[in-house]
Order: C-alpha cells, then sequence, then structure tokens
C-alpha cells in the first residue's frame, strides 16, 4: 500500500511540472472550411492567407495543395482519396508549399510524387525535403550542351544525338514505342554515371511494373529512382508527379553529378491539368484546356539544364514523352511541347506496323543540340548518314510509280535497305560507342552494299564480342583519344567485313 501512495505522489508530482511547463495564452491561426467537394476537389473559405502550392491538412490528417486563388474561396487539390471529407469539414494551413523527400536514399525506390513508398515497408529516411516547384536556373548559370548522353541506339546516337541538359521530347501515336525506347536510354546507363529518375503519370500500373522489372533485370536499378502516379492515383497526385520527379533529380545535378529524367507521359499530364482547371472553374481555352498550359510545361521543362562550372557542372537531361492522334503533330500539346524542347524523336505508327523498330521518323525528327553533343568520333563516321537515308526513302518513294532507271539509283537503294535494316535494333541489345563507330564506318564504305539484308540481325549481335576479341587494343585506344584517324578506321572497317565473311560462311 505504501509503494501504491509513493508512486501516485510521484505522479502528481510530474503532472504538476509539466503543467507549469505549458505556457498559457491565446494562440491565432487560421481555420477554413469545406463549402464543396467532389471529384478530387475541395472549395474551400476562410483561409485568407493560403498561397498557391500551399500544403492544406483536413479534420481526417488528408492532404491537399491550392490549385486557384478566388476572391472568397479557394480551390484546394486532394491528394489521397477524399471518402471521409465533407461539406463543413475544417481546413488548416501549414504554412509549407508541397515537398518532397531527395538524396541518396531514394535510389533503388518506387515512390509516389510524395516521397511515400511503394516497393516495400521499409521508409525512407530522407535527410533533406525540396518544393516540388522550384524555379528553372538562369541563364547565367547554365554551360553550352557538349556532353553525349548515348542511348545505345544506333539510329538515335548517330542522327539524333542528345546532349547532357538538353530536352528531347520522344512523341508519336499509340503502341509505337516512345516508352521502349526512353527505357533502352535509361538501361544504357548501366555503363555511365549518370542518375536516372523514371515518372510514369497515368500509365496502367502493369505497364509500370513491366517498366521497373526491365531496368532491374537490364539496367541499374541501384541508381534509379521511380516516381510513380499511375491512373488509379488521385488526379493531384498526378499533377504533381513530374515536378516531385524534377526535384528528385535536381539535388543530385546541383551537386554535380548527372541525372536523366524520363516523363511518361506529359499528353496524360496535360489532361489532368484540364480536368483540374474546368473543376476549379478556370476559363477553357483551346481544346478545352486552360490558357496556362504552355506554361505549366515550359515551368517544367526549363529545369532541365546543363550547371556552369561554377555552379559544379552538373546535368539535368529530360525525355518528355507525348502521345498524338493518327501522327497529328499540328494538335495543341504536341505543338507546345515541340516549341519548349530542344528537338523531337518521331515514331511513326506505319514503320512500327512494319517492325521496324526503334520506329524513327526520319525526316521529321531533329535534334536541334546535334553534333554539337555528339562524340567527335561517331560525327566523323556519321557524316552524310542521315542526308542519304533520307534521299533514299524519298527515292524509294517515287520508284514504286515506275521502273528503276540506272545502275547509280539501284546501287543508292540498295545502300539505303541496307541502312535501314542496320537501322533495326531489338529492345535491351545497346551498342557500344566503338561498336557504333564500326557498323557506321563500314556502311559509308560499301561494306554492307552486297550483304544479304536477313545477315544484320546476327552482325549486329556479333560485332561486340567479335571486336572484343580481335581488336582490343584498337578499341581502347579510339574510346581513349576520342578519335579515329585513317589507319584505325581501316582497320574496323576490316574487322566488320571479316565478321561478315564469317557469318556468310556460316550461312552456306
Amino acid at each position: 500500500m505504501p509503494n501504491h501512495q509513493h508512486n501516485a505522489d510521484d505522479w502528481l508530482a510530474r503532472s504538476r511540472a509539466a503543467l507549469d511547463r505549458v505556457r498559457l495564452g491565446a494562440e491565432a491561426g487560421e481555420v477554413g472550411r469545406v463549402e464543396q467537394v467532389g471529384d478530387g476537389i475541395a472549395q474551400v473559405s476562410g483561409l485568407p492567407g493560403a498561397r498557391l502550392n500551399e500544403l492544406l491538412r483536413f479534420d481526417d490528417a488528408g492532404f491537399g495543395f491550392v490549385l486557384t486563388l478566388d476572391a472568397e474561396r479557394i480551390g484546394v487539390v486532394l491528394l489521397d482519396e477524399a471518402s471521409t471529407i465533407a461539406a463543413g469539414s475544417r481546413v488548416y494551413g501549414t504554412g509549407e508549399v508541397l515537398q518532397v523527400p531527395v538524396g541518396p536514399e531514394l535510389l533503388g525506390r518506387v515512390v509516389d510524387p510524395l516521397g511515400r513508398p511503394l516497393d516495400r515497408d521499409e521508409p525512407i529516411e530522407a535527410r533533406q525535403w525540396l518544393p516540388i516547384e522550384r524555379p528553372a536556373p538562369a541563364i547565367i548559370d547554365r554551360d553550352h550542351v557538349r556532353e553525349p548522353v548515348e542511348t545505345g541506339v544506333l539510329i538515335v546516337d548517330a542522327l539524333f544525338a542528345i546532349g547532357r541538359g538538353q530536352r528531347e521530347l520522344i512523341i508519336g501515336d499509340r503502341a509505337t514505342g516512345k516508352t521502349s525506347l526512353a527505357i533502352d536510354a535509361i538501361v544504357n546507363q548501366k555503363h555511365t554515371e549518370l542518375i536516372c529518375v523514371y515518372v510514369a503519370v497515368g500509365q496502367r500500373a502493369s505497364a509500370v511494373q513491366q517498366v521497373i522489372e526491365a531496368v532491374r533485370e537490364h539496367g541499374a536499378a541501384e541508381r534509379c529512382v521511380f516516381v510513380v502516379a499511375s491512373a488509379s492515383a488521385s488526379p493531384g497526385m498526378q499533377w504533381a508527379a513530374p515536378f516531385a520527379g524534377f526535384s528528385i533529380a535536381e539535388y543530385f545535378r546541383d551537386r554535380g553529378q548527372h541525372a536523366l529524367i524520363v516523363l511518361d507521359d506529359l499528353s496524360k499530364h496535360a489532361a489532368t491539368h484540364r480536368e483540374l482547371s474546368l473543376l476549379t472553374h478556370e476559363a477553357p481555352g483551346r481544346e478545352a484546356y486552360p490558357g496556362d498550359i504552355f506554361y505549366l510545361h515550359a515551368r517544367l521543362l526549363e529545369r532541365a539544364a546543363k550547371l556552369s562550372a561554377e555552379l559544379g557542372g552538373g546535368s539535368l537531361t529530360a525525355l518528355p514523352i507525348a502521345q498524338t492522334e493518327a501522327g497529328n503533330l499540328s494538335a495543341y500539346i504536341p505543338t507546345n511541347l515541340i516549341s519548349i524542347t530542344d528537338g523531337q524523336i518521331v515514331l511513326d505508327s506505319h514503320l512500327a506496323a512494319a517492325n521496324q523498330l526503334p520506329a524513327v521518323d526520319v525526316g521529321l525528327s531533329v535534334s536541334r543540340v546535334g553534333g554539337k553533343a555528339q562524340a567527335r568520333i561517331l560525327r566523323d563516321v556519321a557524316g552524310r548518314v542521315r542526308l542519304e537515308y533520307s534521299q533514299f526513302l524519298e527515292l524509294e518513294l517515287f520508284t514504286r510509280f515506275g521502273g528503276l532507271s540506272d545502275n547509280r539509283v539501284k546501287a543508292q537503294l540498295q545502300r539505303g535497305e541496307r541502312s535501314r535494316a542496320l537501322f533495326a535494333q531489338p529492345r535491351f541489345a545497346a551498342l557500344r560507342r566503338i561498336d557504333q563507330v564500326a557498323l557506321l564506318a563500314a556502311l559509308s564504305d560499301g561494306v554492307f552494299d552486297a550483304q544479304p539484308v536477313a545477315m544484320f540481325k546476327s552482325l549486329r549481335a556479333r560485332l561486340p564480342s567479335w571486336l572484343d576479341a580481335r581488336a582490343t587494343a584498337l578499341a581502347q585506344e579510339v574510346e581513349r583519344s576520342g578519335q579515329l584517324n585513317d589507319d584505325q578506321r581501316a582497320a574496323l572497317i576490316a574487322e566488320v567485313a571479316a565478321l561478315c565473311r564469317e557469318l556468310a560462311s556460316t550461312a552456306t
């Protein structure tokens, strides 16, 4: 009994001490009220001090962010399910904008746009948070785009080179291989120091899972971050996903590292923005998109940049993806994105249907950085390949209406057919720079003119091991110097010709 009395006295003393430390007094704060809720949008009154993109907390611990500010109400986009939010629910301002955790702790993880893990229950112990909306680097803080981002895809690296800090749009109809091309670029970075961020906006959960498994199987998933807002996620999460992905990638760029971000895709992001804007009664414009749709994607993609040496020299390269309808590049969102980015890789549905993959339309695709960011040895051998290939495509179309006129035209068509077969490349079959140089040099020298088209699949698969076994020193010297003299070029062409003879003898 005395022990019980002693415990009670201790508890009473501790309670009085705790109460003495409490500062009593009036505390001012803004409390809002939900006036209307539905379709992922809440109309809130009573928060005159709320800011754009400010994070708000509801009574049920749910969150939303401010999208529009009106005289009487603010439009709040809900980030989670709104099953318990109703008219009359209280809303509290947090004074903070929407933020996402950043840092090396996210590498290898699958997260939602708020940084919450989706792959396993293990939480992410990030030491730093960044706002999802951040200003783009100023012009004075940027450097020239000179270094290449090698995708391992021959037709891209040879004809439409992508540089570190560039924004290259991948655009085409549905099922033309847009995501496949971007994932090939991510997988090829297992040979480089680039850190990759893949952002899924409005994609099917099964498609996102396939992407993640492909990177884990073929690439370096431990240097990738997957930000997922699938089709089943709330519109608010889909809207925030690209901005969150950029903040995650910018953390590495700002520390002098190099990052690559894939946005899959911005057409669905634009549709989400239109949906939210119409629900918050914004004035619709062309194709019912709000007037700020161009600014939305411009301020997002401008964050990709190559920083100056004074700021560490890091880079962030963006590969946004957009979908067209019936190949219509003049639609509103495609024209917006084409004007914002530094070039586009256009994928053609007819080429995809003919199994010419990757289905890159050489005539409509362009890189506005191009040769400035291309490795010198690749630029030297690529030379006139794009022009000759474009001429072949036009000539092939023309000759369908009549017979072949002379031997020169026949030779040009034969060379073009071999070029097309060479540019066809299966997924996850990346070519090293030395392999690409050897193939393009042999193509320009006419090594393939007399070879059967069916041979190129085996040639592409055998070439890396062939060069490793027979021309190791040559390949290392070319890679080290970054230049290709006449003797080295002749030696590479000779090795490719020897492999062609080997394949021809085994075929017979």
